[in-house]
C-alpha cells in the first residue's frame, strides 16, 4: 500500500469538524526483518512479523472524550510543567505475517499468513511526568489487507523469490481492541539544566478479538539533550530548534491471552492445522534517535522471544520512524 493512499486514508477518517485544527506531530513507521542490520545479511529473517509501516497524526484536540476529563484542555503549547492537557493521535496501519520459510508452503508447524489492516484513534492525557492513553483499534483481516500484493511486489523489485502460500492467509474477519496504556518519565541526571539520563516505565492492558494481552515495560535513554518523549509542550520550553542525540534500550514482558495471527488456524479448509500460543513472551529494544529543529529520527531494532512453541527461533526485526513537530496553536 503506499504512503499516498495511507494519507488519503487517514484523512478521511477523520470528523469534518477536526480539519481546521492545527497537527503538532506527524509520524511515519516502517518496521522489517530486514532492517535489522547487526546481523549478517544472511542470517536477517524474513518472515515471522516481517513488515509493518504505521502513519500517525496528533492534534490539538479532543472531540467528545475530552469533557470527560475536566481539569484539562485541548494542548496550547504554553502549559506549565504541572499542567494535563489533552491530544487526540489518529493513524492507519498495516502488518504483514508469514513463516518463518515464507518461500515454501506453510506446514502445521508454520504461524499463518496473514495481513491485518487497521486504523487507531488515541486519546491522550500528557504531562511532563505522566501520559494516559485510552486506544480504539478496528480493522481486518484477509485479501482486504492487501499485504500480499504488497510483500510481492516489493520482492519484485529488489530480486528475491516471491512468497508461496498467499492462499492459505487468514481469511476476512473484522476485528477490534480497546487499549488502556500508562508512561512515567523520572529524569535521572541533567547538565546544564537539561536531561541527559532518564527512564520510562509502562504498563498496558489490552482487550479484544484482535489481540487480548498485558505488558510492563522499562526503558532509559542516555544522550545529550533528550528531547521529551511524548509531551509537546515540555519540548517547546526545552528548545524547539535544540539538536539532541542519544541511545535507548528497553525490556518488557508480555502476557498473551489471544492473538488473531497465532490462535486462528491458516487453512481455510482444515480446523486441525494451528499453532501453539506461548502466553509469556520476553522482548527487548535497542537503538539511536537524533533530533534537529523539528525532525526526529530514530534507528533501532526488537527482539521478541518464541511466540508459539514451534517457532524456530526468537525473531528480530528493525525499525526506522521519522516524526515532525509543528508548534501547538
Amino acid at each position: 500500500m503506499s504512503l499516498k493512499l495511507i494519507a488519503l486514508l487517514a484523512t478521511a477518517a477523520m470528523p469534518q469538524a477536526l480539519a481546521a485544527q492545527a497537527v503538532p506531530g506527524v509520524a511515519v513507521q516502517g518496521e522489517n526483518d530486514g532492517l535489522d542490520l547487526w546481523l549478517p545479511k544472511i542470517k536477517r529473517p524474513d518472515g515471522e512479523y516481517t513488515n509493518g509501516l504505521r502513519v500517525s497524526m496528533t492534534r490539538s484536540v479532543a472531540p467528545l472524550w475530552g469533557r470527560f476529563v475536566h481539569d484539562a484542555t485541548p494542548c496550547n503549547g504554553s502549559e506549565v510543567a504541572s499542567q494535563r492537557c489533552l491530544t487526540t493521535e489518529f493513524a492507519i496501519a498495516q502488518q504483514m505475517y508469514t513463516p518463518f520459510n515464507a518461500e515454501n508452503n506453510p506446514r502445521p508447524i508454520d504461524r499463518p499468513f496473514a495481513g491485518w489492516l487497521h486504523a487507531d484513534v488515541t486519546a491522550d492525557v500528557v504531562s511532563t511526568s505522566r501520559l494516559r492513553s485510552l486506544k480504539l483499534t478496528a480493522g481486518f483481516t484477509g485479501r482486504a489487507t492487501l499485504a500480499e500484493d504488497v510483500q510481492k511486489a516489493f520482492h519484485r523489485a529488489v530480486g528475491i523469490s516471491t512468497a508461496d502460500g498467499w492462499q492459505y492467509q487468514l481469511g476476512f474477519r473484522p476485528a477490534a481492541s480497546l487499549t488502556y496504556v500508562e508512561k512515567i518519565r523520572a529524569v535521572l541526571a541533567t547538565l546544564r539544566g537539561r536531561a541527559i539520563i532518564d527512564a520510562q516505565p509502562s504498563w498496558s492492558v489490552q482487550g479484544g478479538n484482535s489481540r487480548t494481552d498485558a505488558y510492563a515495560e522499562m526503558t532509559a535513554r542516555l544522550g545529550y539533550h533528550l528531547s521529551h518523549p511524548w509531551n509537546l509542550a515540555s519540548r517547546v520550553r526545552e528548545g524547539a530548534h535544540s539538536f539532541g542525540i542519544w541511545i535507548y534500550g528497553g525490556v518488557r514482558g508480555t502476557f498473551v491471552a489471544y492473538d488473531q495471527t497465532l490462535d486462528r488456524s491458516w487453512s481455510r479448509h482444515d480446523t486441525t492445522y494451528s499453532v501453539q500460543r506461548v502466553p509469556w513472551v520476553g522482548s527487548y529494544q535497542f537503538g539511536v534517535t537524533a533530533r534537529r529543529h523539528s525532525l526526529t529520527v530514530s534507528f533501532g531494532g526488537v527482539r521478541d522471544e518464541r511466540e508459539y512453541k514451534t517457532e524456530f527461533a526468537p525473531h528480530s526485526y528493525g525499525s526506522l520512524t521519522v516524526t515532525v513537530d509543528r508548534l501547538l496553536h
